[in-house]
């Protein structure tokens, strides 16, 4: 599933923008762009997130959690978003 995202940085921009995805900068959870990409995949999972780094890690309704290794290509996307390389892909945050 993140292999098709592509095989570079701005690649998987490109393939999360033509999604409408985006997200909030280090973040490991739903506001994460990956994540967020992830739970429109999997309608069943109950809970998916990155709070392991390197690993997608989903929880299915059943209780069943299953890891999956994120291509270099993705972690990079996601240390250069962190940085503010793709601001277009930043959600607003609400000042409350």
């Amino acid at each position: 599933m993140l292999e098709e995202l592509g095989r570079t940085p701005d690649e998987v921009a490109d393939a999360l923008r033509a999604r409408g995805i985006k997200g909030v900068r280090n973040t490991v959870r739903i506001l994460n762009p990956v994540v967020r990409y992830a739970l429109a995949r999997i309608p069943d999972a109950r809970a998916v997130d990155l709070i392991l780094g390197d690993r997608l890690r989903t929880v299915f309704a059943t209780g069943h959690v299953k890891e999956l290794m994120v291509p270099d290509s993705v972690l990079q996307f996601l240390e250069a978003f962190h940085r503010g390389q793709y601001p277009d892909m930043e959600m607003p945050i609400d000042s409350g």
